[in-house]
């Protein structure tokens, strides 16, 4: 069934490309150079970076100083800090890549990979503060939204470690199993299970060195930081002609502009902020920027392909979170003094 739907909807989006080619010219140039002169120039250079600072296990100097602020309010133990402090600060997906890379390393066990992945994967304050306050609905309130969009991502993010642990401890207690269990033995992963299924490029990353000098890492953390963003081009470019395709179809421009915010965060947030009124625009901006759209959601499944994660969990934590932050952005436009 799974493999009939997507057999349709590929021979569905050939054909619509075929008929509307001028409608996928105009996807396909919106959403590349978005890609190249927005997500490229911000998003690459910390990438490499984050990969870098794993692989010289340089993170271990940051863990030790958020450690205890991040372990009171998420639970966390120390060596989950820097994934944490990278997803809500550098935006998608590196915070699921951070902790696919450290658990492919051993550094941290998988249930608290899961766990990580349930909330870490955030929009960065960049874009939140300069692309959706200052730019989309600077005509809306500018940078007065910044604290309903902001409170909305990341409140909404909080709510969701929470609700998380609160979940899981209750499966624990059904299960008849200690809801506090003691930390698991960590045995490094062998390079050969993400090696077996991996790219070129990201085979080559991985490749076995006797101590490898900074500059060797330093160029495996650039090959696959590389890879990883060609491929999130990719998603950006079939998104938008999806979108492009959307503005086609019959239908209220607010369910239309939803439905685009729904597809592709950036581009999709653009449609909400013109077409809705000022309340439903910047909520329903802050919740797609919270739920992060198919395509951000294609983008994490690229970076969890070797790790094992689940992507369907991940999806399920997102649609949450969206649905939060929208709530709560209403509620601090509607009662502005009470927070």
């Amino acid at each position: 069934m799974k493999t009939c739907l997507i057999c349709f909807s590929s021979i569905l989006l050939f054909a619509l490309m075929l008929v509307l080619p001028a409608d996928t010219l105009s996807g396909a140039k919106t959403g590349l150079l978005l890609w190249f002169q927005t997500v490229l120039p911000t998003l690459l250079p910390a990438m490499i970076v984050s990969d870098f600072l794993i692989r010289i296990q340089a993170d271990r100097y940051l863990n030790q100083i958020f450690a205890r602020p991040f372990s009171l309010l998420f639970g966390i133990r120390k060596s989950c800090a820097y994934a944490v402090l990278v997803g809500f600060l550098c935006g998608y997906p590196i915070g699921a890549k951070t902790s696919a890379s450290l658990l492919l390393q051993g550094r941290i066990r998988r249930d608290e990979a899961s766990y990580l992945l349930a909330f870490c994967n955030q929009p960065s304050p960049m874009f939140l503060i300069g692309f959706l306050c200052l730019s989309l609905l600077k005509e809306q309130g500018g940078i007065s939204l910044a604290l309903p969009i902001l409170t909305g991502v990341y409140g909404s993010a909080v709510f969701i470690s929470f609700l998380y642990r609160i979940l899981r401890r209750l499966m624990l207690f059904i299960a008849a199993e200690d809801p506090n269990p003691v930390s698991l033995k960590q045995e490094p992963l062998s390079s050969a299970a993400p090696e077996k299924n991996a790219s070129p490029l990201r085979a080559a990353s991985l490749q076995k060195t006797t101590n490898p000098s900074p500059l060797t890492l330093l160029e495996h953390s650039m090959m696959t930081s590389f890879e990883v963003m060609v491929k999130i081009g990719g998603y950006m470019m079939l998104f938008s002609i999806l979108e492009a395709f959307l503005l086609r179809v019959p239908m209220p421009v607010p369910l239309r502009s939803t439905a685009m915010g729904f597809v592709e965060m950036t581009t999709g947030s653009r449609q909400i902020a013109v077409s809705l009124p000022r309340l439903w625009a910047v909520a329903f901006c802050c919740g797609a920027a919270a739920f992060g759209g198919l395509s951000g959601l294609a983008q994490t499944a690229n970076v969890l392909q070797d790790s094992g994660l689940s992507v369907r969990r991940y999806l399920l934590w997102k649609l949450l979170q969206g649905g939060l932050a929208v709530i709560i952005a209403i509620l601090i436009l509607c009662f502005p003094d009470g927070f």
